[in-house]
């Protein structure tokens, strides 16, 4: 479409209208002048530049003064579209544009510190791992002046595992110093396996009963009333069962010195870990030892390489987010049970062991405990002291999850049947985690009991803040930073939409020579950016730093652990052979002492860094968010009770 014949010079003309929503400095708008400037939202008609005779003014070549104009920072076309689409007429479409923009920009500015926070505490962690490998654990156990005889009994909940994988199992715990002497296993099977789950557990206790001092198998029934099957239902069988079959032994021994480990069928601790946990309870009082749970450093790492590089990167999530929460129990939140811990039969007595009718049985346990304490203080102190007020004051629960900086392995979720059916695989693993959401209810409502009952005057503002960080540390794990994935691939998904229909309505061209003239500050100036360049500056300028710091924490833990220094025994002093596996349970581990090459290194971060870069918000997303919005339709439409639980596929072998 031609504009109306100027009444100057066509450029003197140009260089006085309004184009793209800023005004060329000097500009001049005629009212009523629709044809060179329409409200955003419908069609911009473009300047023709034509030659014009002798009468009509003085005649210019189109292409030269494009170049000319462009060469000063001009531009010629309507610039570029909203982003998405702020529309003059709508205010309101502004409104929630820019909204969104600045919701995801604070959510970033969140993540960025609580990422930082996780890195950083996560070198400390893998420091002090580093650190406590080198420590015979068993040798300061043996001159702890406190020293008594302990039981240890480890719960292996199993549904469908391999028999093979069992049996690596039971060998490493075997390398003990208290396997022999203190250490009871429970194999907690489910009876829904038949005759086969039976077959393959006689199987297991016969080739290696002579390896602890008990090993025995529990089969947990199907179909009991509120009993939904799952890890905590069988555990809190094998549980009752054996306080049924040890009574005797234990009505003569202090409670305080009966530990319970509850590991998974591919867990495989450091040989040293039993003696850590005795250890460190030995040194803790009492009356404080009985409400503590301790739980080691959780690497799935045991088939690192053969993982999709979506699986991958939940893998670095978990043992950065479980090692920095360990470490540092303070920010954002303190420390909850994951997967692998280990506390004393008289938490469980006092609280009733694991409720049957819940999926996440670690997460739960903890709450459960934790509110547990509080109760007892409340009701322990109804006649007790009172403070200024008169009232006796509860400053927060006594549970606390201690760390013991030693390893356990394990396998992030493949299948055998390929690239595809491992990713679905780890996705049904994920909607199972994901039934850990009802956990932030569980908490509010103990909360709101609290706050409803007669002793609610007697908790201190500590107690309140503590009980609200376990909902908020929940609400952040299963929540916030999938969240903030969405809206960060969202954000970019609008900004690339912006600048493709940019490029396509100005022509590549004319925008490279733009880019070179201006620079990016010239579109940032743009009105359509205008409000919301900055909070577009905060959600994306973060990403590489982020992605970059992770990178470097992951490769830290995974070096140590493919050069096995995370796997030394010092009880057993012996040196690694030349053609030697370094970590013989990891896959492609290091041979002999000299560890990785430099090229296995480079390769080993090259392929961190892109799992992170190409992979890490697409992860939040699959793995974390829709996985989660199933869970909280399911909990809020049958309570959990239609959720079929369904275990993991684990390659047999690393």
């Amino acid at each position: 479409r031609t504009a109306a014949a100027p009444p100057q010079g066509a450029a003197e003309h140009f260089l006085g209208r309004r184009h793209g929503g800023f005004r060329v400095r000097g500009s001049k708008r005629k009212d009523g002048d629709e044809s060179w400037h329409q409200v955003a939202g419908h069609r911009r008609p473009q300047p023709s530049f034509q030659r014009r005779g002798p009468g009509g003014g003085a005649s210019y070549d189109d292409l030269a003064l494009r170049r000319g104009l462009v060469a000063k920072g001009v531009l010629l076309y309507s610039g570029p579209p909203a982003l998405p689409l702020p529309n003059r007429d709508r205010p309101d479409a502004l409104l929630w544009q820019q909204a969104f923009y600045w919701v995801t920009a604070a959510l970033s500015a969140w993540c960025f510190v609580y990422t930082t926070n996780m890195s950083i505490s996560c070198l400390v962690g893998a420091w002090r791992m580093r650190r406590d490998v080198e420590v015979n654990w068993h040798a300061k156990l043996l001159a702890h002046p406190d020293n008594c005889p302990c039981m240890h009994f480890v719960f292996l909940p199993n549904y469908l595992e391999d028999q093979g994988m069992l049996l690596v199992t039971l060998q490493n715990l075997a390398r003990s110093p208290l396997a022999r002497d203190s250490m009871y296993v429970v194999l907690a099977m489910e009876e829904r396996e038949g005759q086969a789950g039976r077959d393959k557990a006689a199987a297991l206790i016969d080739e290696t009963r002579h390896l602890f001092a008990d090993i025995n198998a529990t089969f947990h029934p199907a179909g009991l009333p509120c009993d939904l099957p799952g890890k905590s239902s069988n555990v809190q069988w094998a549980y009752k069962q054996v306080l049924q079959r040890f009574a005797p032994r234990l009505n003569h021994i202090d409670a305080a010195h009966v530990f319970l480990h509850c590991s998974d069928a591919d867990s495989l601790l450091h040989p040293q870990y039993l003696s850590a946990v005795t250890y460190e309870a030995l040194c803790t009082p009492i009356e404080e030892r009985v409400w503590r749970f301790w739980m080691p450093q959780p690497l799935q790492l045991r088939n690192l390489f053969s993982s999709p590089s979506f699986t991958r990167v939940t893998g670095y999530a978990t043992f950065l987010t479980e090692m920095a929460a360990l470490t540092n129990p303070t920010f954002p939140g303190p420390a909850i049970c994951f997967s692998t811990y280990s506390t004393t039969l008289a938490l469980a007595w006092r609280v009733g062991g694991w409720d049957a009718d819940v999926i996440a049985e670690d997460h739960h346990m903890f709450c459960k405990s934790f509110f547990a304490s509080i109760w007892e203080q409340l009701e322990e102190q109804g006649s007790g002291g009172t403070d200024s007020t008169g009232q006796a004051r509860v400053s927060g629960s006594e549970v606390r999850v201690l760390p013991v900086y030693l390893p356990v392995l394990s396998f992030m979720v493949e299948s055998e049947d390929g690239w595809l059916a491992s990713v679905h695989a780890r996705f049904v693993q994920a909607r199972r985690h994901s039934q850990g959401l009802a956990e932030i209810s569980y908490c509010l409502l103990q909360h709101m009991k609290l706050l409803r009952s007669r002793h609610a005057r007697r908790l201190a503002p500590a107690a309140h803040a503590r009980i609200l960080s376990i909902s908020f540390k929940m609400s952040l794990l299963h929540l916030e930073a999938h969240v903030h994935a969405l809206a960060s691939v969202m954000a970019g998904l609008l900004v690339f939409v912006s600048a493709a229909s940019w490029v396509l309505t100005l022509g590549p061209s004319a925008v490279f020579q733009t880019l070179t003239a201006s620079g990016i500050e010239r579109v940032l100036s743009l009105q359509s950016w205008v409000g919301v360049r900055w909070a577009v500056c905060v959600i994306f300028a973060p990403l590489p730093f982020l992605f970059g710091l992770m990178s470097i924490t992951t490769f830290i833990v995974l070096r140590d652990t493919l050069e096995g220094k995370f796997s030394r025994d010092p009880a057993q002093a012996t040196e690694i052979a030349p053609s030697a596996l370094a970590a013989p349970h990891v896959q492609e581990s290091a041979r002999g002492p000299g560890g990785l090459t430099w090229w296995q290194k480079v390769r080993l971060f090259a392929m961190i860094h892109c799992d992170y870069n190409n992979g890490g918000l697409f992860s939040m997303i699959g793995y974390g968010l829709l996985p989660g919005c199933l869970a909280a339709w399911s909990l809020m439409i049958d309570c959990g009770k239609g959720f079929q639980y369904v275990v993991g596929h684990k390659p047999i072998a690393a």
